[in-house]
């Protein structure tokens, strides 16, 4: 009897030991963390020799993949329609993509400004490009627009066999204007129907510039002591010397070739041109026929600075954009040394960043050395940019410059003729100067 009841309470003990005790935890289930939200934003583009549809695909697979909270809705559109729908949509104000080209000057007050993300961001600076182009393609009244994306320039492409068979010099980096007409007139063959050179396209690119030659003053206001000042009448000088010499095709001849679909590229790549005032799509060419030829800038006259008619294409972002920050990433890696340097080596792209000329397939071969170095010269467009009259004005002076591309004036007449059209070019400058605003 006294052994069951001991029993009993030490059972009665135990059990309310046991319900003294806290139970086990149950085994915790770890929460997944939250997804970051997925962003897409829009990318308009072009397709082009530079840069692939295919190539700009890519493109895009390589940043979503480092990326992956950012998809980028890539509308690749046709070259012809790209201005009237982008002019459209800026317009509105709704509608535009969030990154596109913005190589329209007109466009960059919809541009979102960049100044405060190339501030902050460690792994991004404008000392990664080359200075010309970031001054003329980037930076617009004192904002970042943009970033330039790609290069191209005007340089002076010369045929190494037929320089070798003439026993002559190769043209050098400091050559002159004087020293192109001399060189040209040097490997004119008429019974080879060979013209020794070309003319310019126009006045007050390169080497307008290089002789100091200005369309107007600084600060817009006045023509007269420009379009006809020393420095002017020196270079429309040169341009009847070279008209002059019959070394190069004239208008008649540009338009007949034309008819033939023949351009100065196919003249020089037929040994009919032996130098020709060209591009870096024009030396792709001549890479791709094995031409053996060479490349200089444009020939310098006796102004202070060297100048290189050159361009980039402004890549930026629309300031309507709902997501700056991802657009943001993105064109840092399309225009920076990732995207530049994939397109380059998927494409034909030129980069706008010095330092990936280093990586470019054909490193080691003179063109690509050489094109870089046309590639440090100042830029024609900082002046043009600075004043943007000068089609303008151009425009109404124009018969100066057709009256000797056609031959019909004396070389006396030269400066008379730039003193005729003063009248109409300072009206012109007045026009655009109120249009603008002054």
């Amino acid at each position: 009897m006294i052994g069951r009841w001991h029993v009993a309470i030490w059972i009665g003990v135990v059990a309310l030991l046991v319900a003294c005790v806290a139970p086990a935890p149950a085994p915790r289930v770890s929460e997944a963390a939250p997804e970051a939200e997925v962003v897409t934003i829009e990318w308009w583009t072009v397709s082009s020799e530079e840069y692939s549809e295919e190539a700009q695909r890519g493109l895009v697979a390589e940043f979503e993949k480092q990326h992956p909270n950012i998809k980028v809705n890539l509308t690749v559109l046709p070259e012809s329609g790209f201005d009237e729908k982008m002019t459209t949509t800026l317009g509105a104000g709704e509608g535009a993509p969030d990154v596109a080209f913005f190589w329209n000057n007109n466009w960059f007050p919809e541009a979102l400004d960049l100044t405060p993300y190339v501030e902050a961001d460690p792994d991004f600076s404008a000392d990664l490009y080359f200075p010309g182009f970031w001054n003329t393609r980037a930076v617009w009244r004192d904002k970042i627009v943009g970033l330039p994306l790609g290069v191209g320039a005007n340089f002076v492409m010369y045929n190494k066999d037929i320089f070798d068979a003439a026993g002559a010099a190769y043209p050098t980096e400091d050559w002159t204007a004087d020293d192109f007409i001399a060189l040209a007139a040097q490997m004119t063959d008429p019974e080879q129907k060979r013209w020794g050179g070309d003319r310019p396209r126009g006045p007050y690119r390169a080497i307008w510039n290089n002789y100091g030659a200005f369309l107007y003053s600084d600060d817009s206001m006045t023509v007269d002591g420009y379009l006809n000042s020393p420095a002017s009448v020196a270079a429309y000088t040169w341009l009847w010397d070279l008209v002059a010499s019959g070394s190069t095709p004239t208008p008649a001849d540009i338009e007949v070739l034309g008819t033939e679909g023949t351009g100065p590229v196919d003249l020089f790549l037929a040994n009919r041109l032996v130098m020709a005032t060209l591009n870096q799509g024009h030396m792709l060419n001549a890479v791709q026929a094995d031409a053996n030829f060479g490349i200089v800038p444009e020939p310098t006259g006796p102004g202070t600075e060297r100048y290189v008619n050159a361009w980039s294409l402004t890549s930026s972002i629309w300031k309507g954009t709902e997501h700056p920050d991802e657009a943001w990433q993105f064109l840092k890696f399309w225009v920076g040394p990732e995207g530049q340097e994939y397109l380059m080596l998927n494409g034909n792209l030129f980069p706008s960043i010095p330092s990936l000329f280093e990586k470019h397939p054909d490193a080691d071969k003179e063109y690509v050395q050489q094109f870089k170095k046309v590639l440090e010269l100042k830029q024609v467009a900082e002046w043009r940019n600075a004043h943007p009259c000068d089609s303008t004005v151009l425009r109404a002076a124009s018969d100066a410059w057709d009256l000797i591309m056609l031959g019909q004036i004396e070389r006396d007449d030269v400066q008379a003729t730039l003193e005729s059209v003063l009248p109409a070019a300072q009206s012109a400058l007045d026009e655009c100067r109120s249009r603008l605003g002054g």
